[in-house]
């Protein structure tokens, strides 16, 4: 009698497993590596009866009566489901080398297994597409006119029709995915940024309308500049002309056009005006001001004209809605997740609902990405400030943009004379173009904080000059002003609080989910989750360096040339790389089942001495400690990510409302303020 008679899943076992994937490429299968330590572990004595090899892999202390009675009870090891019972199937452990001379390679994620991959790809990484298209960006994949040009009136227009409409939804899905990409694994700076302009929108706020004090006592020009660098702070500055006065070809001194710059130097003969302020993107904007303070000066805004607050009111419609852009989507993520949390009760002991729940845990930075950038004030579009700033009646200069380093490099590039004219052909090719038309350019996300710093220290450096003019009649200090429009280091301390927490949040979670799934310890998912927080960590910690030097520096951080600049780009470049790798890489790895091997069944710690007897790998499925891991910590981390989420959610809505309310009324009294 062989062991195939008394074990039927064992008859016919062959060496090989039985995928025709080569092992190298996903080919291996570790439910038939289980069925081979049991075939190798049991024999068969003279009389017919079941007993144990001298090398067995099955746990000590479970008899061969109570393997037969976990055979007959449908607990066979390999591949074992659960079925109610909390005691599971019998454990079957091979030392790491044994995995390895039988087992290489690594084992494809399979289609009918929804939680290897369909289940996180539908239930977590879908969703995040959907949350990261409202995370502000500056430029996108460019899709060729060409795409759009065809005619579905004839046969060969119909059937063109088909390929172009393809290739641009191939175009719009790898867009797609590279922001998602880049927004996963840059997440940390973007937090911090938001976070920052978020502290600084409510700094600005508060100190024209403090809750529980009297409001300052200042000009209705500083008043509306200050309320234009809330709504508008995320539009780029263009490069400050020189000091002297003096400025390059092309350039304009005013955006205004000639009567109504006249009509202002009558009315306000006392104040020197756009002569203080040297930037072009400020000078057009501030035109808004202009315009209000020279109609009041005059006669009173026409009955026909739109007014100052009316337009501050209109730059701040321009957000979407917080509950439409996001609110609206985390509800249904919140209630798909719930669902999620509550159904893997029904796969308790299946390591892949664990690792795909710790997955969905580690993937919720991106929702809460999308609320913190939906919570701002600014809006993401420049297209409403296109469509409100006055130009002269004229096209005005293209503003000259302070040049990102990428173009630093480049145009030194250009300069060489072996590679220079293939980089100047390959410039003409241009695949990527500006998110937003017109204009107005808004920043990258992760430069929105600081950038806002600078409109509001903008005014205050007007303020200033305006101050020193008129030395008789100074109602506020400028050094006073900057002060108490400055974050203080309890307000830097809370933006980091609040930027670790959305980030670190979730991997702690996730980490903790796989750390405790059975073999308990550091392995390769959790070990990547690891990476990405230290990852995020430095990238905050890197971030945090530049943004204090950059405000050291202020205008002629461009064209510094410190080391510590270097170290920080460079430090950026290097962590960069981590973040990437486990953000894309992680995610990757975990939808095609690479982590499906030896190396990553058997924890980190042994990792240095796998010739260890306590270096084991489980290969039987179902197991107790497994069900008890599931018990223990798939619903109490699934329902923290879910209520604390929540929680995020409401508090930044709470939060924006609260800011856009004050905002409001502070425009609407630029109606009824003497100068």
């Amino acid at each position: 009698m062989s062991l195939g008679d008394l074990i039927p899943q064992l008859a016919g076992l062959s060496f090989n497993p039985p995928d025709t994937l080569p092992i190298g490429l996903g080919g291996q299968n570790f439910t038939h590596c289980c069925m081979l330590a049991l075939n190798d572990s049991l024999t068969v004595t003279a009389d017919g009866n079941l007993t144990y090899a001298p090398t067995s892999f099955v746990a000590p202390g479970i008899s061969i009566s109570a393997l037969e009675s976990a055979f007959q009870d449908e607990e066979f090891p390999c591949g074992a489901t659960f079925n109610g019972d909390m005691n599971g199937a019998p454990v079957v452990r091979v030392p790491y080398n044994w995995c390895t001379r039988r087992c290489p390679g690594w084992e494809i994620s399979h289609s009918d297994a929804m939680q290897q991959w369909i289940g996180p790809l539908v239930q977590f990484i879908v969703p995040s597409l959907a949350f990261c298209t409202n995370v502000p960006r500056t430029h996108k994949l460019a899709i060729p006119d060409v795409v759009f040009r065809a005619h579905p009136r004839t046969l060969v227009g119909l059937g063109s029709y088909w390929v172009r409409l393809l290739g641009a939804v191939l175009l719009m899905t790898l867009d797609t995915m590279a922001w998602l990409a880049i927004c996963f694994a840059f997440a940390g700076p973007m937090l911090m940024s938001a976070m920052y302009e978020y502290a600084l929108d409510r700094k600005v706020l508060e100190f024209l309308a403090p809750p529980n004090a009297k409001p300052p006592d200042i000009t209705l020009r500083l008043r509306a500049q200050l309320l234009l660098a809330v709504v508008v702070g995320n539009i780029r500055m263009s490069t400050l002309e020189d000091n002297d006065g003096t400025r390059s070809a092309g350039r304009h001194d005013s955006a205004i056009s000639g009567d109504l710059e006249r009509t202002i130097s009558t009315s306000t003969k006392r104040r020197r005006m756009s002569r203080f302020v040297h930037n072009s993107v400020w000078k057009k904007v501030m035109v808004l001001v202009d315009e209000y303070e020279a109609s009041r000066a005059v006669a009173g805004p026409p009955r026909d004209a739109v007014s100052l607050p009316t337009k501050l009111k209109a730059l701040l419609n321009s957000q979407a809605s917080f509950g439409s852009t996001v609110g609206a989507p985390v509800l249904f993520f919140v209630g798909s997740f719930v669902y999620t949390v509550l159904d893997s009760d029904n796969n308790l002991g299946d390591n892949d609902t664990a690792h795909a729940l710790a997955f969905g845990l580690w993937w919720m930075v991106i929702p809460y990405l999308a609320i913190i950038s939906c919570a701002m004030l600014a809006s993401n579009s420049p297209s409403t400030l296109d469509g409100i700033v006055y130009d002269g009646g004229v096209i005005t200069p293209k503003d000259h943009f302070k040049p990102s380093i990428w173009a630093q490099y480049r145009r030194k590039l250009r300069s060489y004379r072996g590679i220079g004219p293939i980089i100047r052909q390959l410039e003409e090719y241009n695949p990527i173009e500006t998110a937003f038309e017109g204009g107005f350019r808004t920043v990258k996300l992760w430069k929105r904080g600081l950038n806002k710093r600078e409109w509001v220290q903008e005014a205050v450096s007007e303020y200033a000059a305006y101050t020193t003019a008129r030395e008789g009649d100074v109602r506020i200090s400028s050094s006073d002003l900057r002060q108490s429009l400055t974050l203080n280091y309890l307000d830097c301390f809370y933006v980091l609080i609040g930027a670790l927490f959305a980030v670190l949040a979730p991997c702690c979670l996730a980490f903790l989910t796989s750390y405790n799934t059975p073999q308990a310890g550091l392995s390769c998912r959790s070990l990547t989750y690891l990476v990405y927080a230290i990852s995020q960590v430095c990238e905050i910690a890197l971030w945090s360096c530049a943004a204090r030097m950059k405000i050291k520096y202020g205008v002629r951080w461009p064209e510094a040339r410190s080391i510590a600049k270097r170290i920080c780009w460079w430090g950026q470049v290097f962590v960069g790389f981590f973040a990437i790798f486990a953000a894309a890489g992680g995610t990757l790895m975990q939808l095609l089942g690479v982590y499906r091997s030896c190396a990553c069944k058997v924890p980190v710690r042994y990792w240095p001495r796998l010739s260890d007897p306590a270096a084991f790998i489980v290969l039987s499925d179902n197991t107790a400690e497994d069900i008890a891991a599931g018990q223990h910590w798939w619903t109490i981390t699934g329902s923290t990510a879910v209520g604390v989420i929540g929680i995020v959610c409401a508090l930044a809505w709470w939060h924006q409302r609260r800011l856009r309310k004050v905002f409001r009324d502070e425009a609407d009294k630029l109606g009824t303020e003497i100068t």
